[in-house]
């Protein structure tokens, strides 16, 4: 699934009556191999595209890309994207980190899927030129059920992670510590979440294998 945060307003996940959210939905969609999906998010322009390759014995490879970029001139409020992958009750999931920081990608194993690898890929600009700069930090937690996913993501957020991109001035900015959960409530299953940090308009791909 997908999060993201405007720096200076609120965590999104899922829709809400009156949460601000202008518009979205699917632009295109087979029902079974591709989709694109667009949400506007105040001045945020937020494109997902997935493609479906099928194959093995658990229905295939996908690739994920979501498009990030501001609508009008202006400075872009940092953005952050929270891609996480969550277990209820059946399946293991295993952290691949890079530098101790980045969570590269996640190893994991359950009942439909058999054996599988998320792998986070680094932003690029918009026109797929070049990496982008960004910040990392990733979050490894029990949950005691996916309806809670949201409040334990906002629970672990603080305000103690610093953008530094070169030259350039340096802005503080919410980020998940590396692990938590939910004091009193005992986990059902397993939460992995990369939050990616940039300044739109960027491209961040993320690959099913």
């Amino acid at each position: 699934g997908l999060m993201w945060l405007q720096h200076g307003g609120n965590l999104r996940h899922t829709s809400e009556q009156n949460d601000g959210v202008s518009r979205y939905g699917w632009l295109q969609h087979d029902g079974e191999n591709f989709g694109v999906q667009e949400i506007r998010d105040e001045g945020l322009v937020l494109r997902t595209e997935f493609v479906k390759r099928p194959g093995g014995d658990h229905g295939g490879d996908w690739s994920w890309r979501v498009t990030a970029k501001m609508e009008g001139k202006g400075t872009a409020p940092l953005l952050s994207l929270f891609f996480y992958v969550a277990t209820d009750g059946q399946g293991t999931l295993r952290p691949v980190l890079e530098n101790g920081t980045r969570l590269a990608a996640v190893a994991g194993t359950a009942e439909e899927l058999g054996d599988f690898t998320l792998t986070f890929l680094p932003p690029t600009g918009e026109g797929g030129e070049g990496p982008k700069y960004a910040s990392y930090n990733f979050l490894a937690a029990g949950v005691p059920g996916l309806h809670r996913l949201t409040d334990l993501v906002r629970q672990s957020l603080r305000e103690s992670s610093v953008f530094s991109p070169p030259g350039r001035p340096r802005r503080r900015f919410f980020g998940v510590s590396s692990t938590g959960g939910l004091p009193g409530e005992p986990p059902q299953g397993q939460l992995l979440l990369h939050q990616v940090t940039l300044e739109p308009p960027a491209v961040v791909e993320v690959t099913l294998e």
